[in-house]
């Protein structure tokens, strides 16, 4: 499509050659985009005037006519014609109500004659730009369907030219037109933030204003999952797109950073790099800025900066002369940047290294070296210190906020371990630091392999770093009785703790102890940051009550802290018990003060003990109680995102409980019903996918989501789809799997739907497939007991998978 636009760029005598140069060995591209010129000149509507014939037509007859835009959109009038192709034209219009006065851009989308659904694809633009509010991104103003047909978009004009344009006229200099790149890297990044992808970044699409500042314009072929239909057009410019794209490639994140990468290539040399040796053939470039337009443009997604933020930050570290990520961590270039950023502080450093020297042959040579020694190592330590806290609690949530950064957080706990080490190494007997040190470990385990937060897939380590942080904090707790925030802390990491035994290892009665154990120092904690006398003990003063922020937290704690004792339970089967304590809990959180409540995300943290609820009544076999406690889940989860609307957690949460409002309904025989329900799910899991292929807990959900997909559609007869999205699924499970052999989690993931599987190839009437399958997953259940053993819920499944082959196939079964 974006070819087809750009072919009305060349008359008819040289379009040809152009179009077979710009595909060059993609024959079905140059017969697609010749196709469509082919439509275009056989229509014989004349849809709106070329750029070379601007004259605006304001009436006529004939086909031509019925396809012209009326003089008059609404509250504007049109007055030039100022850019067409393939896609349609632009024109600059005035508002003249008398209101006030406004001057726009009015965007018309030609018809397609059926190719493609025109109406679809403005609308999407429209909604997409509507999520974004950025100085540096044009703003839509309105839109709607002309009395004629013609699909409309009123926009914020920009009077400006094209990037490259702008920096060869002005003469600009590289810091200028990195600075500028820098701006339009902010504006990629704020849609990114919005979950948009604009997947056609390049020269054309930045228009720099006669003020210097750059707009971001055509997000006609943006994508994201829960807005565009896969049906529209794919559409990109080749020269400007990731291999990926090329190769037909869902978008993501790290295109939009290859984009930025070709443009910074071309707007310093005048020439685009080449993408297969990366080299620069245009005028000489920086080295440094070489480096970082290099990894931007690396062939493999993972190897790119992991965000158009971190592209960004790089631009910035250059402009400021600090060190470049790009450039590697080689200490001779980092002293050369030093001595670039601040030659004046180096001069004088270097001058009273002299004096110092001096003095020491003059004066108390060991005893000024060893003082000079302390305080450098109490400096570095203090650095070291601040830069670990930094890392993990504040860098690390922003990653962790915006989809596409799984890979740099990975980077980033490797290097915060190595933090917490040193300072574990030099913390003594020094209580304070040994606290802050297991506030580091936890929150360092939270990100390499907790259970149910946003992680990088480190299973084995996180477990090793939870122990070591319990440890550390049990030993303090034991020192000082009376500090109810460290005790808070101990009920944190066993809290932890009892999530990655249970849904981990599988090993309910270890979880279920872990989280009484995090219970009863959580309810200590509670009790003394609320001002209650003696709630550390007798011996123990009565405390100051804590500000309602601390009390929340630890509000929060102790849910999580019981509802893992309900999850514990059910594992066992003993649903009754599940259920009083997540009904229980759910009372609890909903009697919570205002003040509290406001220092939470409340609506997801009360929707977690009625969706825990909801898996105890249905375990339980109570599936019209467990389908309203999932609805009421839902709702919550909802209501907070009218007001967070991008948060990952209540996005993960939405689809989750459509999937299990889904299976309550599939239960009561409503099987329409559960499609519509899984139907609305799924495009959340698909988004968050498709923005962070990396993420494994989103990769997770979306298979979890197909999986109920095809169950439905199994249900209602039909098999030959619902078998179609299992079979999918099931390749990307054992693909995950092949890829780490030694963790029994992909393992699991991989056996577990194979009986569905299987039963959805008997309801088929194919009972070699299905024999096959149930024998398939007796074999990979035989495998995980020999190597990591089964939880209860595994044996049912293992259990099951034998029933069925014996009932079913009983020539296949094995030999007892």
């Amino acid at each position: 499509m974006a070819l087809f636009d750009a072919a009305f760029d060349h008359d008819e005598a040289s379009r040809d050659a152009w179009l077979a140069a710009q595909c060059g060995d993609d024959a079905v591209l140059l017969a697609r985009v010749r196709a469509l010129l082919a439509t275009d000149a056989d229509d014989g509507t004349g849809f709106l005037p070329s750029a070379a014939n601007s004259t605006l037509v304001s009436g006529g007859s004939g086909g031509a006519a019925g396809l012209m835009p009326p003089p008059q959109i609404g509250a504007y009038r049109l007055e030039e014609l100022i850019g067409s192709g393939g896609m349609g034209s632009v024109y600059r219009a005035s508002r003249n109500d008398g209101l006030f006065e406004q001057t726009v851009a009015i965007k018309f989308v030609r018809p397609m004659r059926g190719l493609v659904q025109v109406e679809a694809l403005v609308d999407a633009e429209r909604r997409l730009l509507a999520r974004m509010q950025h100085p540096a991104i044009a703003h839509i103003l309105d839109g709607g369907t002309t009395a004629n047909g013609l699909h409309f978009l009123v926009m914020e004009f920009v009077s400006g030219v094209a990037l490259d344009e702008h920096a060869h006229l002005h003469r600009l200099g590289t810091r200028e037109r990195v600075a500028l790149l820098c701006e339009v890297c902010a504006a990629v990044a704020h849609a990114h933030q919005h979950l948009v992808l604009h997947c056609d970044i390049k020269p054309a699409n930045i228009l720099v204003t006669g003020e210097g500042r750059p707009k971001l314009i055509d997000f006609g072929v943006a994508r994201i999952q829960d807005v565009i239909d896969a049906s529209l057009p794919q559409g990109f410019t080749r020269a400007y797109t990731s291999p990926q794209r090329l190769a037909g490639e869902p978008a993501a994140v790290t295109d939009d950073v290859y984009s930025l990468g070709m443009v910074l290539g071309e707007l310093l040399t005048g020439e685009l790099p080449d993408p297969q040796t990366l080299a620069f053939s245009g005028g000489p470039i920086d080295d440094e800025l070489a480096a970082v337009a290099r990894k931007a443009l690396a062939p493999q997604r993972e190897q790119r900066y992991a965000s158009v933020k971190a592209f960004e930050d790089d631009l910035h570290h250059w402009l400021e002369c600090r060190p470049v990520l790009a450039m590697g961590n080689d200490w001779r270039y980092r002293s050369r940047k030093l001595v670039q950023r601040r030659p004046w502080r180096v001069a004088s450093a270097a001058l009273a290294l002299g004096g110092l020297v001096t003095a020491l042959v003059v004066t108390s040579t060991l005893y000024t070296r060893a003082e000079a020694a302390r305080r450098d190592a109490e400096k570095r330590f203090s650095e070291v210190r601040s830069l670990a806290n930094y890392m993990l609690f504040d860098l690390d949530a922003r990653l962790e906020s915006t989809p596409g950064n799984t890979q740099a957080r990975r980077e980033l706990v490797g290097r915060s371990q190595q933090y917490l080490d040193v300072l574990g190494e030099t913390a003594g007997n020094n209580p304070e630091l040994q606290h802050e040190v297991a506030q580091g470990l936890t929150r360092l385990a939270e990100v390499q392999g907790g259970w149910a937060v946003p992680n990088v897939g480190e299973a084995e380590k996180a477990r090793a770093t939870f122990e070591r942080a319990e440890r550390m904090l049990v030993d303090l707790v034991r020192q000082r009785p009376d500090e109810w925030a460290w005790r808070g802390d101990l009920g944190r990491v066993q809290h932890r703790l009892a999530d990655f035994y249970g849904s981990r290892d599988g090993d309910a009665p270890k979880q279920l102890a872990k989280a009484r154990e995090a219970e009863a120092q959580l309810v200590q904690a509670i009790a003394a940051a609320s001002g209650q006398a003696g709630a550390l003990g007798p011996a123990a003063a009565k405390p100051a009550a804590a500000a309602p922020k601390a009390i929340a937290e630890l509000e929060v704690l102790l849910s999580s802290a019981r509802l893992a004792q309900a999850f514990a339970l059910d594992y066992n089967t003993d649903h009754e018990g599940a259920a009083a304590i997540a009904r229980a809990e759910e009372a609890r959180m909903l009697g919570l003060s205002d003040a509290v409540r406001q220092h939470m995300d409340f609506e997801y943290r009360v929707g977690r003990p009625a969706m825990q609820l909801g898996d105890s009544l249905y375990y339980a076999g109570k599936h019209a109680d467990a389908l309203a406690a999932y609805r009421r889940a839902l709702s919550h989860y909802e209501q907070g995102l009218v007001q967070t609307p991008r948060r990952r957690q209540l996005l993960e949460s939405t689809a989750i409980a459509r999937w299990s409002i889904s299976a309550a309904l599939g239960e009561l025989a409503r099987h329409a019903e559960a499609l519509v329900e899984i139907d609305a799910g799924l495009p959340i899991a698909e988004q968050l996918v498709a923005l962070d292929a990396s993420n494994i807990h989103g990769l997770r959900l979306r298979s979890t989501l197909r999986n109920q997909r095809a169950l439905a559609l199994g249900q209602l007869g039909r098999y030959d789809e619902a078998i179609a999205i299992t079979e999918a699924n099931q390749r990307e499970r054992e693909a995950r799997a092949a890829k780490a052999p030694d963790d029994a989690e992909p393992a699991r993931d991989a056996a577990v739907p194979l009986v569905k599987l299987a039963a959805l190839y008997w309801a088929k009437g194919d009972t070699a497939g299905a024999c096959r399958l149930m024998r398939q997953a007796g074999q990979a259940w035989t495998t995980i007991e020999r190597r990591w053993g089964l939880s209860e819920l595994d044996r049912q499944d293992a259990k099951l998978a034998a029933q069925q082959l014996a009932r079913l196939c009983p020539e296949q079964a094995p030999a007892r």
